[in-house]
């Protein structure tokens, strides 16, 4: 898989960290931070996130030790989030996917499991596109195609709002805005946690604008394509989810055939975290289902 990394490949530092590997390279042109654990079958996994945040670290914390007993987890930080670089250009999904793409290589995986969870679910669905021979299955958490209208206001409104106050007051009081519209409350509730949040949103603001204009840019660009997807794939959505609405959900699992679609009740957005031991089993039973389909 050597000839898939070109010359944007660096191996920098890496060390053992809950019994995984932990590394930072450069990957397709930025310094991205990633994580493997176990051994097996690989599964990568996608966070979510529009820039920012914490990147794979509370998916990780959930999930790594429990899955890792049976596949070889994968995830990464994605441009502009958690500890990787925040660089100049390179903001779309098709690049996004590349990413992944190009990780996976470096490590030697040929096939493997894809999980996209919210932001992350536009990417796995771009990566199976792209890579249909490599991705063994397709598991998409509380996500969307963003060709939805009323979702994609959503965002088309933050990204507006990010702007204005970026111009009327400066790069703090925008931070501050979009925290205060993905997360609201946090600040009160959480004060050391916004706090936190802030320092890295200021870090990356510049690629955290870029990301939220990446996703408005995917139109129906994937929406049109869901019927290319033919490998075995799992829906999960939460029916109390205000993030992201579970007709969404449905929407996916109704332009992809085949697919399985679940729901938790009474389930908010963030199932891979808030909703952790039960959405964990529905993957695991799923990936289960598939490798004796697939006989892997």
């Amino acid at each position: 898989m050597a000839a898939d990394l070109g010359p944007d490949w660096t191996r920098k530092s890496q060390f053992r960290e809950m019994e995984g590997i932990v590394s930072e390279a450069t990957v397709n042109g930025f310094r991205m931070y990633y994580e493997t654990h176990g051994s097996g079958t690989a599964l990568a996994m996608i966070h979510g996130g529009l820039g920012g945040g914490e990147g794979c670290a509370q998916m990780m914390e959930h999930h790594a030790a429990t899955l890792s007993d049976r596949f070889q987890v994968i995830s990464y930080d994605r441009r502009a989030a958690g500890r990787s670089e925040t660089p100049a250009d390179g903001y779309s999904i098709p690049n996004y996917a590349n990413d992944l793409h190009v990780l996976l290589g470096h490590l030697g995986v040929s096939r493997a499991h894809i999980l996209g969870s919210s932001a992350g679910g536009p990417i796995a669905l771009q990566f199976a596109l792209d890579h249909p021979d490599m991705t063994l299955s397709l598991l998409l958490i509380n996500t969307m195609t963003y060709v939805q209208e009323s979702e994609r206001a959503v965002r088309i409104r933050e990204l507006h709002e990010i702007k204005q106050v970026l111009i009327e007051k400066g790069k703090e009081a925008a931070v501050e805005a979009g925290l205060n519209s993905r997360w609201p409350g946090l600040r009160e509730s959480q004060p050391e946690q916004f706090a936190k949040l802030k320092a890295i949103n200021l870090e990356q603001f510049d690629g955290i604008v870029k990301t939220i204009q990446s996703y408005l840019d995917i139109q129906d660009s994937i929406e049109t394509r869901l019927h290319e997807l033919v490998m075995p794939s799992m829906i999960v959505h939460g029916d109390a989810d205000s993030r992201i609405n579970i007709a969404c959900g449905l929407q996916l699992h109704q332009g992809m055939a085949g697919s399985e679609f679940h729901v938790i009740p009474g389930a908010e957005h963030g199932l891979l975290t808030n909703e952790a031991r039960r959405t964990r089993g529905l993957i695991e039973e799923f990936l289960a289902e598939t490798a004796a389909q697939l006989r892997i």
